[in-house]
């Protein structure tokens, strides 16, 4: 039995080491979701606020930029909006902007009146979401000063998570 035991024992090692490699690979990979970007200029994209103010990427060229594909019916997204303000607020030198996509006016409109942003949100009206790579939302893109998409999250942010990627753009 002893060296049954041991057999039993060296071989759950080695799995639950496979395992936790897997999943450490896995988390890292997933915060890239679009590689083809990373190191490149970001795409040309444009929101219109319901104010009527349409708010580019190109616009914002000299500012560190975060910017966040959201949805009305996202679940998600919803989760990760108070993470996203408070990033907002406390990083006044980064500009954050919400493109919603994959939307009705009257949902975005709806969403903002029940959850406002405090950073321009609102449809994408120039450019594509899946110029970055973005299938569904929510999925998050990093964009340095110089224009240049330094990484990207898909998924919901949690907050160490979302301020150790604005460290890396906004250094």
């Amino acid at each position: 039995m002893n060296v049954r035991s041991g057999l039993i024992s060296a071989g759950a090692i080695v799995l639950g080491t496979a395992l936790m490699v897997s999943l450490a690979w896995g988390l890292q990979h997933a915060a890239m979701t679009s590689p083809h970007l990373l190191g490149h200029t970001a795409p040309d994209l444009a929101i219109q606020q319901l104010d009527g103010q349409q708010v580019g990427i190109h616009q914002l060229r000299g500012r560190p930029v975060v910017v966040n594909f959201w949805a009305s019916w996202c679940g998600p997204c919803v989760q990760e909006l108070p993470i996203l303000t408070d990033a907002s607020t406390a990083h006044p030198g980064v500009a954050f902007v919400g493109a919603d996509m994959q939307d009705t006016a009257a949902g975005a409109r709806s969403f903002e009146q029940q959850h406002p942003h405090t950073y321009p949100v609102g449809p994408i009206v120039s450019g594509k979401y899946q110029d970055y790579g973005v299938v569904g939302p929510p999925v998050t893109i990093f964009i340095d000063a110089g224009g240049v998409v330094a990484a990207s999250f898909a998924g919901p942010l949690d907050a160490p998570t979302l301020d150790h990627y604005v460290r890396l753009i906004a250094a």
